[in-house]
């Protein structure tokens, strides 16, 4: 019998459960039960077992941080500049401004902006925006003239006096003189837009804009001739803006203009001023002003505006300055306004006159009020040859 020597194990007898075995044990260490195929090891930082949602876990932090809740998934983040959350509106945001400025409420897509040209700081209150519906042509340089007009008349005329405009074609305005021009201003009227066509076509002479033709859009009727001239004859030397009632000393006025321009004289408005004219207060009154159009209870100085005198420059300053102002329907008190904004002087010239005297045209430069187109012939006819009137 062969004496087997086998080497001696300390071996140690637990109480096996859930189906346990007997296992050597070393390192003083010794068996418990496994649960759910999960075993205690030692920690070597101290840490603590804490349930676990989620899917997460809580690891060391190195920085000097907090957990709070998360909302809408965002979180707070060390921010290097000293700067607070504040709620946000809208979609802004406020942000830090180099140049000092102000928040301030913006009305109907307008802003304060500075105005140059004698102008006033003010916030921007009318836009003048409509389409031409007839423009003329050989007129100036930049519709088909060979040059630019030295005297330009525009004549501010009714949609519904084709009349009067063909009389002052056959009269005061029928010159072969190329350094004057003629053109007519026209609102809108449906019932009329076929013979405004045939007489645009036929004359070439009409300036037309889509607003209604009426008396209170005659504001409307000077902006847009002061828009025409600004823009597609600006080269032209003098505009004599004048009503289709009157009649006009050709030579007269051609002559005075050119001892004007001789002298060098710039920033020209002509015509027959009024001075400390109060506004009509009466509602029934055609000239009513309200106290919402005019607060104060005297007109600054203005020109009747039937007839007057501009150069290019002061229409230019005129035009920059009524978008910041209320429009007002009389026509001229609305250019008087403008001009005590601007600055502008007003030369007052009584030979505009605000009366009918044709028979006294041989020292008038225009005359107001002839009753008929056919007067207005009829007194062409007598007077032109004697006051050497035509040019």
């Amino acid at each position: 019998m062969i004496d087997l020597k086998m080497p001696k194990l300390w071996i140690s007898y637990v109480n096996i459960k859930n189906k346990t075995t007997k296992v050597p044990v070393k390192d003083n260490t010794t068996k418990v039960p496994v649960k759910d195929n999960t075993v205690k090891v030692p920690v070597k930082t101290k840490t603590t077992n804490v349930p676990v949602k989620d899917n997460t876990v809580k690891v060391p932090v190195k920085t000097k941080t907090t957990n709070v809740p998360v909302k809408d998934n965002t979180v707070k983040v060390p921010v290097k500049t000293k700067t607070a959350n504040v709620p946000v509106k809208d979609n802004t945001v406020k942000v830090p401004v180099k140049t000092k400025t102000a928040k301030v409420p913006v009305k109907d897509n307008t802003v304060k902006v500075p105005v140059k040209d004698n102008t006033v700081r003010s916030t921007q209150i009318y836009e003048y925006s409509f389409p031409y519906l007839h423009v003329p042509v050989n007129v100036c340089k930049s519709n088909g003239a060979k040059s630019d007009p030295f005297l330009l008349f525009v004549v501010k005329s009714d949609v519904n006096h084709i009349a009067h405009r063909i009389a002052i074609r056959n009269t005061w305005g029928n010159t072969s003189n190329p350094g004057i021009k003629l053109v007519f201003l026209v609102g809108y009227s449906p019932l009329m837009k076929e013979f405004i066509q045939m007489e645009s076509d036929t004359y070439k002479d009409i300036i037309q804009q889509n607003f209604l033709d009426d008396y209170h859009n005659n504001t409307l009727k000077t902006i847009m001739g002061f828009t025409w001239v600004a823009t597609h004859c600006s080269g032209a030397k003098y505009i004599f803006f004048v009503d289709d009632d009157y009649i006009v000393n050709t030579k007269y006025i051609w002559n005075h203009l050119h001892t004007l321009s001789i002298a060098g004289k710039r920033g020209v408005f002509l015509g027959y001023v009024w001075k400390n004219a109060k506004p009509h207060r009466n509602a029934n009154s055609k000239w009513f002003i309200s106290k919402d159009d005019f607060k104060d209870d005297v007109l600054p100085p203005y020109a009747g505006g039937g007839s007057l005198v501009l150069t290019v420059d002061t229409i230019n300053k005129l035009l920059s300055q009524f978008k910041f102002m209320k429009p007002m329907f009389i026509d001229d008190v609305y250019l008087g306004i403008a001009c005590k904004k601007l600055k502008i002087s007003l030369i007052h010239e009584s030979r505009f006159s605000v009366r009918y005297q044709p028979d006294k045209m041989n020292h008038l430069f225009s005359s107001h009020g002839f009753r008929s187109p056919m007067q207005l012939i009829e007194d062409w006819k007598k007077f032109h040859i004697k006051y050497d009137m035509v040019i």
